[in-house]
């Protein structure tokens, strides 16, 4: 019978009522590493998967120790065969077993002779690795996405605000999903788009969401800092190191350790320093000016550009190397003139920031429609510059493009909004219906579900008002 064992693509041992090996088929020595020959007449079937001797499976089967089994194998998942009968199984983890790590489920059962009497017992070992890791990372996998999405409603506590960014559009939904699966891992991160797009407020919500939140976030503007002062500024030196320098001075790397460096436009950092800062992302430390002691900081690199790094590396201004160290995470913001979707969010959340809602007048619908048609070529910082002087000017004014078509100076006349231009009661009341519904729909964020259960009407009776008004 157990000849026949010997051809099984299945790793099995048996042993005799003296807990001998009798038999070790060639899948077992395939597994083990282990040779029949050497195996064969001992008692050393404990040798492939314990640092010292201790019972197996089909050692507590032939002795029928069942309450020693549960006790050594308690978290091995110990159980009663429901396939075998008289069969014992467990499951255990092995990190070296054949040179690698393995997942190896067993099951021992009792060998009797044709009168019933034990003569020994047989153990079958099954590698179960490729079962196992396929489990552990759909596990992980459902994990990480529970955490991203407890992290997603922390951080969205409106419904288009993700931190302090703002948008609804499907563009900015894609880098909040990149928001959370850059602040689950600890890999660099490059963020690009055009000037004024929000990438520090991107850089922060990557660190803010992270386990380094706790810690130091450190903004760098890489083209500010003079070519001779930028070793000194991120690596820090020592008390005479050069004129002038009177004490120790910590640098960048120092303050931002076991936190997030941002290098704001890092396209602006010299091929030298490069070559510098490209030592410290590989692990290899830096050493302060004027020292000879290599310091070792464990940092988050986030970086921003408004250039095309691809072009910059082809023209041999980054290096091909530095730039694969920082470029892993790609999150690209999109300007504002591809997303204008989000610009009335935009414009009700900067102009709240302006003062209370009881100085501050509403915006009326025209200006918002004014705002709306322009491209910002600014973006968002645009966009705020605009809505500041409209708080302290009370005018609007934007490029000679825009004049052509659209009124550019559009007075806002009192807290309640109205204009000087309504002559007659009916003009009147429609005035002030649109910009009564308007505030209403700002104070909602244009939830109109939300809005016309305010203001005591159906949601068909807001859509055929707005419609009116010229509000959709």
């Amino acid at each position: 019978m157990l000849n026949i064992l010997e051809y099984t693509p299945i790793p099995q041992f048996a042993i005799d009522l003296h807990h001998k090996i009798t038999f070790w088929n060639k899948a077992c020595e395939l597994l083990t590493g282990l040779k029949a020959a050497e195996m064969i007449g001992t008692d050393r079937q404990w040798v492939p998967f314990y640092p010292e001797k201790r019972p197996t499976v089909a050692d507590l089967i032939l002795t029928n120790d069942f309450e020693n089994f549960l006790e050594l194998y308690k978290d091995k998942f110990p159980a009663v065969s429901n396939i075998i009968t008289n069969a014992w199984e467990a499951t255990d983890k092995f990190e070296n077993i054949g040179n690698r790590l393995r997942y190896i489920y067993f099951l021992a059962a009792p060998i009797t002779d044709p009168g019933g009497k034990i003569i020994g017992a047989i153990e079958t070992l099954q590698d179960i690795t490729t079962q196992k890791l396929l489990e552990l990372s759909l596990h992980n996998e459902s994990e990480q996405l529970r955490k991203e999405n407890l992290t997603l409603r922390s951080a969205m506590k409106h419904p288009y605000r993700f931190g302090d960014i703002i948008g609804k559009s499907k563009a900015m939904q894609e880098v909040y999903k990149l928001i959370l699966k850059a602040a689950a891992t600890d890999t660099n991160v490059i963020i690009s788009g055009e000037s004024g797009t929000g990438k520090e407020l991107v850089a922060r919500a990557i660190h803010d969401l992270s386990p380094r939140k706790d810690h130091e976030f450190v903004t760098v503007n890489c083209g500010a800092i003079p070519e001779n002062l930028i070793e000194s500024e991120f690596f820090g030196y020592k008390k005479g190191a050069f004129s002038g320098a009177d004490s120790d001075k910590d640098g960048l790397l120092d303050l931002a350790d076991q936190g997030t460096l941002f290098l704001d436009e890092v396209g602006q950092i010299s091929l030298s320093m490069q070559v510098k800062l490209l030592r410290v992302l590989e692990d290899g430390g830096y050493t302060p000016v004027g020292s000879n002691r290599v310091r070792k900081p464990d940092i988050r690199f986030i970086a921003a550009t408004n250039t095309n790094l691809n072009e910059m590396v082809a023209k041999g201004r980054m290096r091909e190397d530095f730039f694969y160290r920082i470029h892993i995470i790609p999150i690209h913001i999109p300007p504002l003139r591809e997303r204008k979707e989000d610009i009335r969010l935009l414009v009700d959340f900067y102009w709240e920031e302006f003062g209370s809602s009881t100085k501050r007048p509403l915006i009326p619908e025209s200006a918002r429609e004014l705002l709306q048609k322009h491209d910002w070529p600014g973006n968002i910082r645009e966009l705020q510059n605009v809505l500041h002087r409209l708080h302290t000017l009370n005018t609007i004014e934007l490029p000679e493009k825009i004049k052509k078509t659209s009124l550019i100076k559009q007075q806002i006349d009192s807290p309640a909004g109205t204009t000087q231009s309504s002559h007659d009661l009916g003009s009147g009341r429609a005035q002030f219906e649109k910009q009564f519904i308007t505030e209403k729909l700002q104070q909602f964020q244009w939830h109109k579900t939300k809005t016309a259960a305010e203001m005591g009407i159906s949601r068909k009776t807001l859509f055929r008002k707005m419609k009116k008004l010229g509000l959709l």
